[in-house]
């Protein structure tokens, strides 16, 4: 057989893409002494494959025997319904609880706003003037190009 034909094939076979026709002519391939020294890697593969296949055991395989139903089997789906009901129960009192704000809490954020406020109004006063003085410096950055210009 052709070993690019064989290489080609071994490429498909461990993409998963090969038919039966296919892997039956790399089993004979390798099945037969004509095996390319560096392909001979696979070989032992696709002898313990062969020999896997015709494995078989003798043992008996033993079933386990249907337990007999509890009490506590036939409560199971109330289980996931007690479930449900404790979770909707925690999540109905985290909503209810955590919506509440004590009066001193919204007087303390009042006065945060407030004082906010002010720091911002301040900043801004000073902001403005700041920048009315920088106007002095574009009528000097103007004078400075007509001298030099």
């Amino acid at each position: 057989m052709d070993l690019q034909k064989i290489e080609q094939l071994l490429d498909a076979y461990f993409e998963g893409e090969t038919g039966i026709e296919d892997e039956k002519q790399l089993k004979a391939y390798f099945s037969s002494n004509d095996v390319a020294p560096h392909l001979e890697a696979y070989r032992e593969m696709f002898v313990y494959f062969a020999q896997a296949k015709s494995e078989s055991t003798s043992s008996e395989i033993k079933t386990l025997k249907p337990a007999k139903q509890g009490i506590l089997k036939r409560m199971r789906p109330w289980y996931s319904i007690a479930a449900l009901f404790v979770v909707a129960l925690g999540v109905t009192f985290f909503l209810q609880n955590s919506n509440k704000i004590s009066e001193a809490e919204r007087i303390e954020a009042e006065i945060a706003f407030e004082k906010t406020k002010e720091a911002l109004n301040f900043f801004s006063t000073h902001f403005n003037t700041g920048a009315a003085n920088l106007s002095v410096l574009n009528e000097f950055e103007n004078s400075t190009n007509k001298i030099f210009k």
